[in-house]
């Protein structure tokens, strides 16, 4: 069994012994219970049924050493806890809770500690119905200093009880959740429905300013068609028919909800008084089938009061699915999975933790165990970039710390209650905790580690609360000073959402904003994607000012989301950003009658906030003066709960628009604004294999997702016709077709190694963690071919980029023979994506001028969604000096885009007046316009960890500089726009003087790249060599080498060796007149003129003759007189020019790839 494996395995089992946990009791019926940890007191009470009459009720319980004495008045009240809420006295306020049901108190007393740690009683209380204990809550109470701890009366099997929720948004926001229940084993069943709503209209609440106002509701049902009402939410009068499917009548029907149960109420001021209902209906119970129902969906609709047969709105009835995260930890030789499941937000959360060291050899995982100190959620995610595993963890931040608990106030680990420890501090709320769970240690009671189940009270999944999208990190002991012994970050990972009991991750959403005037930023929103209902995470990843104006920090700045993409206004001096519009208000929410938004609107309050309005409920910004400081100042992180980023509210295509209230009258309040747009996933995909001149019979592909640069890589490798091979790596350079031994190192070069591991260092194959190995030595960190033929495997990589400097995207893999290490096959990594998600763009800067400074290329690729969106541009450099025997070498060249397109100036030998048509370095964003001439601050501004603080013409200040005449480059550039209104296309790269010269080198003009495949059959003259025949054919056409290749895979004869067919790729910007050239040149066996133009240059000793021709469809060593057709006569009675087209019967394909 390969280690990978035995970790899986491992959590297999942890994950079965999680589903034995919740399903034991389900042959004893019913079983409830209320996890409590809060104030010092930490446990369980559990009931189930006694007899026919009474309820067993049993306490698990233990004490702090902060509070070993306590005495408990305990009761049952409506609603159930929203654990989302983590401030614990918040979240048990009587007035989130409803009304009391039942005191314990009279018949068996206070819950006294010392005492009743571990007790039964008996009590004559009902499981369910409308006074039951099943999705209330327990509320235990000191009276002496007036606390109140709080917990969710659950079932202890997950799968009997149910939850769905209609969410409204306007004219009345909030939710009415529906839970039922059914028992397997018992005859238990219940429905229960509570409700919270308010009004966020003006004309909602005049209505004699009532705290509250009274409404008929009902459920109603689509057509059978759901497509007809689907934006039923937007005009609910699609709506027409009751939810009647046991045809009972009118005011009979199952969907008469407010008949059986009585009106609903909603409040209308919500910061004055809320007004929450519960309702307990035993006719629901048919609810969760159509819920499930592939076509008819569930609305609830509520009247309004004084137009008793008008819809004020409705909400559609959506199940709620457990949530589940996960985390999975790769680095520093150890590796680990920690999995989160919350199954709604009524409920704790569990946590099942599986950790030892990557090897898995008894000796590792004991060490493992010594060392590790601690575990902890951070409150940000980590830096994609951010390079040694150290360095990578502490970008995560602080532990997560919403409540703001002191670091002194904490109890050790383990000594205190959930509630006393920030909500990220792990190690502190579970350590030798939940010791009724299955537990697997590899020192038990010795050791700081964590492993197997575990619950948590205060560790939400959702809400604006929750842990999703933060990073995570494992803490080890630094005993470099025995005396000091402190802790370092050992390995770490991100919190991603994951599919409810499968492997695979939750897709997400992501919308990115860019700011590059005055300030320099980018922000992300996550959201579950087609689910604009959910949270959304708001990433602030660094905020600088970038105009040269201010060097200072500034704070206190407002933010908001406005109707409008930004205008042209966007760098105004007066009246800036006006064209973004308005605070984006979509529901039409109205402030209270005499307040202000500042005070409706707060972070408690978010549902009568306007959707855009942001600082209100989130906080005020802060921007950097300088890059350095950035993080510290800028770098944030929000979770908000209405911020759509899909649906008909959708904030996609809108403006974010900071604000500054201390600036200039004339330019107005608004500093800042930029577009809202998406952000898509990468697919990378190896599938069409070369041949290092063996035999090619490797099939299959090995193909990559990664969803942003803040989540895992998932790989899926199926390889076919494997012989006796056995590493495979992602190289250097991609693939050069058009030679004949294309996976070389003189062509693809060595691994992909951009943080310089020592591969001599490197653990055996699998036996480390992913930071040990190189970064595109796959074989290396998940396991080698050797002795297979096939090879089947799914994997997530930590450390393999798709996004960013990084990314292996345009480089290629290599997979190697056992014997000597030999490279066997190889394939160019290239973008997967639909023709209906996205189209490539793709352009060149040819350098082909003979008596030119530098002869070669640079290509740029680049993916442009259909909505506009663009990704990273990949960048191909490949340049030598002139002559064909030219082996000079320079290195540490600068390269930049100029403004406009070169023409002769681009020979001239006077470094002065050298591309001098190319005008000045491209800055399309007015970067530093302030204070241009502060060369110093730029430099010290601009570079890799801050891209768009540089000129977008600055490429080599962003990337590093070129060499010429040495190997391939390969670059990813995030700042390179070859499409829109910002486009490089018809401008110029200049490169200048070796060791960073200041003077102009050599240019070229950015043009199109085109690539189109021809079929050709050839006849084939005695010792005919491709390579000689392409020599030929490139000197007649006067092109480059990169303007016409041939697939080295495609030749193969025809006609007993008489003839060959090869297939041509003519590229270029030219490439549709090379291709006719091509066709005219062999069928004609003349061409009077280059196919390409080149500014005062004429080749005297061009030849204008070719003596190759074409092959027909026939083989030229027979002698049959017949014809094509099968008549009498000749090819000489065919039309003119027909023989020819039927010689080249080609296709034209532009090379996209397709998936």
């Amino acid at each position: 069994m390969k280690l990978s494996d035995a970790y899986e395995a491992r959590s297999r089992s942890f994950v079965l012994l999680f589903t034995v946990v919740l399903l034991v009791g389900e042959a004893r019926g019913l079983n409830l219970v209320a996890h409590i940890s809060q104030r010092g007191l930490h446990g369980e009470i559990a009931f189930s049924q006694h007899n026919d009459r009474q309820v067993l009720i049993a306490s698990e319980l233990e004490t702090t050493l902060q509070y070993p004495e306590q005495a408990w008045s305990w009761g049952v009240y409506q609603l159930p806890v929203d654990y989302t809420i983590v401030d614990p006295q918040e979240r048990c306020q009587l007035a989130r809770l409803g009304e009391q049901l039942w005191s314990f108190d009279d018949d068996l007393g206070y819950l006294m500690l010392p005492g009743n740690e571990s007790t039964t009683w008996l009590n004559d209380i009902s499981l369910t119905g409308e006074k039951g204990l099943w999705g209330k809550s327990l509320v235990l109470y000191d009276p002496t200093i007036n606390v109140r701890i709080c917990a969710t009366i659950v079932t202890r099997d997950g799968s009997q009880d149910h939850l769905a929720e209609a969410r409204f948004s306007s004219p009345i926001t909030g939710s009415i959740y529906f839970r039922w229940l059914a028992a397997k084993e018992s005859n238990h069943s219940d429905t229960l429905i509570h409700t919270n709503l308010f009004h966020i209209r003006d004309q909602s609440r005049k209505m004699g300013s009532p705290a509250y106002t009274e409404h008929v509701w009902k459920i109603y049902v689509t057509d059978i068609f759901e497509s007809e009402a689907q934006n039923a939410e937007e005009n609910c009068n699609k709506l027409q028919l009751v939810f009647d499917p046991q045809n009972r009548g009118a005011g009979n029907a199952i969907g008469d909800i407010d008949g059986r149960v009585g009106p609903l109420r909603i409040t209308t001021n919500a910061r004055q008084n809320q007004y929450p209902q519960l309702f307990h209906d035993h006719k629901l119970v048919l609810l969760p089938s159509d819920l499930y129902g592939p076509s008819r969906k569930l609305y609830v609709v509520v009247f309004d009061p004084t137009h008793p047969d008008t819809f004020l709105a409705c909400a559609k009835i959506r199940h709620q699915k457990p949530r589940t995260a996960r985390t999975l930890v790769d680095g520093g030789g150890m590796r680990g999975d920690m999995r989160f499941t919350q199954r709604s937000r009524f409920e704790p959360t569990w946590i099942q933790a599986s950790f030892g060291a990557a090897s898995n050899e008894s000796a590792a995982n004991i060490n493992y165990a010594k060392d590790v100190s601690s575990f902890r959620i951070n409150q940000l995610p980590l830096e994609a970039y951010a390079g040694p595993e150290e360095r990578y963890c502490l970008t995560g931040g602080g532990v997560f710390n919403p409540t703001g608990i002191p670091e002194k106030d904490k109890p050790p680990p383990g000594y205190g209650t959930q509630d006393q420890y920030p909500v990220g501090d792990l190690s502190g709320k579970l350590l030798n905790r939940n010791k009724k769970e299955s537990h697997s240690f590899y020192l038990p009671g010795s050791s700081a580690e964590l492993s197997g189940l575990y619950w948590d009270t205060f560790l939400p999944l959702q809400g604006p609360n929750a842990i999703t999208f933060r990073s995570f990190s494992v803490q080890r002991y630094n005993r470099t000073l025995p005396t000091n012994i402190t802790e370092a970050p050992w390995a770490c990972g991100t919190v991603a959402l994951y599919e409810f009991n499968r492997p695979y991750q939750v897709p997400i959403l992501t919308a990115q904003v860019l700011y590059r005037y005055p300030i320099v930023g980018r922000i992300l929103f996550r959201q579950v994607k087609d689910e604009h209902w959910s949270e959304t995470a708001v990433i602030f990843e660094y905020l600088i000012h970038a105009d040269g104006s201010n060097v200072n920090k500034t704070a206190d700045h407002r933010w908001a989301i406005t109707d409008e993409p930004p205008g042209k206004d966007f760098y105004d001096w007066q009246n800036r950003c006006v064209s973004a519009g308005g605070v984006y208000n979509p529901f039409k929410a109205a402030p209270l009658m005499g307040k202000g938004w500042e005070e409706i609107c707060t972070g408690s309050s978010v549902e009568l906030c306007r959707v855009g309005d942001l600082s209100n409920r989130l906080g005020a910004l802060a921007i950097a003066g300088h890059k350095r400081e950035a993080t510290e100042i800028s770098r944030k992180m929000f979770i908000d709960v209405n911020l759509p980023l899909s649906g008909p509210a959708s904030i996609l295509g809108r403006s974010l628009v900071i604000f500054d209230d201390n600036g200039p009258k004339a330019r107005g309040e608004r500093l800042a604004c930029s577009v809202i747009g998406g952000y898509h996933r990468r697919k990378v995909v190896a599938r069409d294999w070369y041949s290092n001149g063996d035999l090619l019979t490797i099939k299959g592909k090995l193909e990559l997702v990664q969803q942003s640069e803040y989540d895992l890589t998932n790989a899926e490798v199926d390889f076919k016709g494997l012989d006796q091979n056995s590493g495979y790596h992602v190289h250097v350079a991609p693939v050069e077709g058009d030679l004949e031994f294309p996976c070389e190192d003189s062509t693809v070069y060595g691994h992909w190694n951009p943080r310089n591991v020592e591969p001599k260092q490197s653990p055996p194959p699998a036996m480390g963690s992913t930071d040990q190995y190189e970064l595109g030595d796959l074989s290396g960190k998940f396991g080698t071919l050797d002795g297979v033929t096939m090879y089947e495997q799914a994997y997530n990589d930590t450390r393999l980029p798709l996004f960013g400097y990084e990314s292996i995207i345009g480089r290629s893999i290599v997979v190697h023979k056992k014997e000597k290490n030999r490279r066997w096959a190889c394939s160019t990594l290239e973008r997967g994506y639909s023709p209906n998600e996205a189209r490539e763009i793709r352009a060149i800067a040819s350098f082909h001028h003979p008596t030119g400074f530098a002869y070669g290329y640079i290509r740029f690729t680049q993916l442009i969604g259909n909505d506009n969106s663009q990704s990273d541009t990949i960048i191909e450099v490949k340049l030598r000096y002139p002559g064909k025997h030219d082996r000079n070498v320079t290195h540490n060249h600068n390269w930049h885009i100029w403004v406009n397109p070169v023409g002769v100036d681009a020979t001239v030998q006077q470094v002065e007046t050298r591309c001098v048509a190319a005008g000045y370095v491209w800055n399309p964003y007015y970067t530093q316009l302030a204070d241009p001439l502060n060369v110093k601050l730029y430099k010290q501004e601009c570079g890799p960890d801050n891209p768009l603080r540089c000129y977008v013409g600055d490429v080599g200040a962003r990337l590093g500089p070129i060499s010429i005449g040495s190997r391939r480059q390969v670059f990813t550039d995030s700042n390179f726009p070859l499409e829109g209104t910002v486009s490089a296309l018809g401008r110029s790269i200049v490169i200048f003087g070796a060791e960073f010269s200041g003077h102009r080198f050599a240019c070229a003009k950015i043009e199109p790249d085109h690539d189109i495949v021809k079929y050709i059959n050839l006849k084939k003259p005695p010792r005919f060599v491709v390579a000689q025949f392409l020599e030929d054919v490139r000197h007649v056409m006067g092109l480059p080498e990169w303007m016409l290749a041939i697939d080295s895979r495609s030749t193969k004869s025809l006609h007993n060796d008489a003839c060959i067919q090869m297939i041509v790729h003519f590229k270029g910007p030219a490439a549709h007149k090379i291709e006719q050239d091509f066709s005219r040149l062999l069928a004609v066996g003349r061409l009077d003129s280059p196919s390409i133009y080149i500014p005062g240059y004429d080749n005297s000793k061009r030849k204008r003759t070719l003596s190759y021709r074409t092959c027909g469809v026939r083989d030229p060593n027979e002698k049959s007189a017949k014809t094509l057709f099968g008549s009498s006569g000749s090819m000489r009675n065919l039309p003119a020019g027909l023989g020819v087209l039927l010689a080249f019967a080609f296709v034209r394909l532009y090379s996209q790839a397709m998936v």
